[in-house]
Formats: C-alpha cells, structure tokens, sequence
C-alpha cells in the first residue's frame, strides 16, 4: 500500500473537516446575529407605534438631540438630530439595547425607512438584518 496516498487523503480529509467547522461557526454566528437583528427591529416597530400614538400631543419634532421624548416601562425614546432624516432613537429597557429610526421622503411618493443598532450616543449606525417582510 502507497502510505504517501494514504497520509494525503488523511490530510485532505483533516483540512475538509476543519473547512466544514469553519463554516458551521458562521452559520451559527449569522443565525444569532439575524435573530438578535429581527429582534430589535421589531423593537423598534413597537416602539414607533408608542411614538406616532403620542406624537398627536406633544411636539417631537423640537426635541433636541438625546432630548428624552417619552418613557414607558419597556423602552426610552430620544430626538436624534440628523440633516436629512427624521430620527428617534430608542434604549429598550429589557434586552438594554438602543435602536435607531429613520424616515426620508424623497421624491414623489418615495419613502424611506430606515432601522439600524446602535449606541447611547445615536451616532453608530449598524444596518439591522432581518428575516420580516414589512
């Protein structure tokens, strides 16, 4: 028997496996973050409903930036400043995690909306990914 074709198919084996653990940690660590994506997106759709509801009493649109608009017992809504969006940013109280809205008008009846993670200062902006139709 050939050992020189023994050890190289043993190590193309070897390499094929670590190849398929590689990419099954990838698969897992896309899953997570598309879980943890779609999450916070409807996170922010929850919240922005809260908005729209109390936005027909207050004047949002004069807050400051990270000026408090409202509070409830599951997340904090804040002005965010931005030249061509409108934003909000959220901290949602029980996953303590802070989304961002955006919502752009453009052209005609061109609309924009825009979801993204983000941090305490509402200047990250990470695109959410996410598995929901709307």
């Amino acid at each position: 028997m050939d050992w020189t074709l023994v050890v190289v198919l043993a190590l193309a084996g070897v390499f094929f496996l670590w190849r398929q653990s590689k990419n099954t940690e990838k698969a897992v660590a896309a899953k997570e973050r598309l879980e943890r994506d779609t999450r916070l997106y409807r996170n922010i759709k929850t919240g922005m409903r809260e908005y729209h509801f109390r936005e027909r009493e207050q004047d949002f649109w004069r807050a400051k930036h990270g000026e408090l608009l409202f509070e409830t017992a599951h997340l904090s809504a804040f002005g965010v400043s931005h030249p061509a969006e409108s934003r909000v940013g959220f901290y949602f109280k029980d996953t303590e995690e802070f989304g961002l809205y955006g919502f752009f008008a453009g052209n005609d009846d061109d609309v924009f909306h825009s979801y993204y993670r983000t941090d305490s200062t509402f200047q990250k902006e990470e695109m959410l990914l996410t598995n929901d139709e709307d």
